[in-house]
């Protein structure tokens, strides 16, 4: 087809594939997309030199996991959220619930209230870091290392706002059966959060995942302009209802301040993973 770029030329990364057991050939796909995405099926295919069945089905069983998403509208793969969290850590060898304790410690010193740092595995939100404020009512229940629904808390919602509306609608899907324990939280009421959020920067939620709960969410984004965390506050509905404003401007703040922080090269020598709790 005239004035169609060519498509970059893919290396192969294997050898005699009948000596590879299953995980070498799920490390082969995974290099490929990694070195050169998006690709079609037959080019990762001939890269690896895996028959298109094999190959399909391990991409398959990978887009589960969220380690590679198909391209909405073509027929290409690329590597998934589950393969950018993990690459934080590789790429800028930091630790991001390292870097983000200066910004929880600040933003809990002066909301009073619990500040959280969580990002998205699969279609659930972990939670890395927290620093807890001195107001006497805290939302005790978000402990670090325990995971929630995608859009159950504000910090989970804010990982799931701007992704593309045909894999939000795919994780509401998936969540319906969990969301019944959430009775507030309906695919409805999720969407309509989702649309205010995109409208103002931020999340927020109020008695949703518990009555008399509520918070303030917004996104951080790495240097490609995905969003790999969320930086949220947790406190009473009536808190976060009179410095909705306020709170979102905080977070906003502090969210500038880490993703600089995570932008800066790690100092020589040194090696660090992202915590999972």
């Amino acid at each position: 087809m005239a004035g169609t770029p060519k498509r970059k030329s893919v290396l192969s990364v294997v050898g005699q594939t009948d000596k590879f057991n299953a995980i070498q050939k799920v490390c082969a796909i995974l290099r490929v997309l990694a070195q050169n995405s998006p690709l079609r099926l037959t080019e990762i295919a001939d890269a690896t030199s895996l028959n298109k069945a094999t190959t399909l089905r391990i991409l398959g069983s990978l887009i589960d996991e969220g380690f590679v998403s198909r391209v909405a509208g073509a027929k290409t793969y690329e590597l998934g959220q589950e393969a950018r969290v993990m690459a934080i850590s590789a790429r800028r060898t930091v630790d991001i619930a390292e870097l983000a304790q200066p910004s929880l410690l600040r933003l809990s010193e002066r909301s009073a209230d619990t500040a959280l740092l969580s990002v998205r595995s699969g279609v659930e939100a972990l939670y890395l870091a927290r620093s807890v404020g001195s107001h006497p009512l805290q939302p005790n229940y978000l402990q670090i290392g325990s995971r929630r629904p995608l859009g159950v808390g504000a910090g989970s919602l804010a990982l799931m706002v701007w992704l593309p509306d045909a894999e939000i609608e795919a994780i509401i899907e998936v969540l319906r059966p969990r969301l019944a324990k959430s009775p507030r939280i309906t695919p409805k009421y999720l969407r309509e959060r989702i649309t205010a959020a995109r409208k103002h920067g931020h999340t927020m939620l109020l008695d949703a995942a518990y009555p008399g709960m509520g918070g303030v969410g917004v996104p951080v984004r790495d240097d490609t302009g995905q969003v790999v965390a969320a930086l949220s506050i947790g406190a009473s509905s009536d808190r976060i209802r009179r410095r909705e404003t306020e709170l979102a401007e905080m977070l906003k703040k502090e969210v500038q301040i880490l993703m600089r922080a995570m932008a800066q090269p790690a100092r020589p020598g040194t090696l660090k993973v992202i915590k999972a709790g």
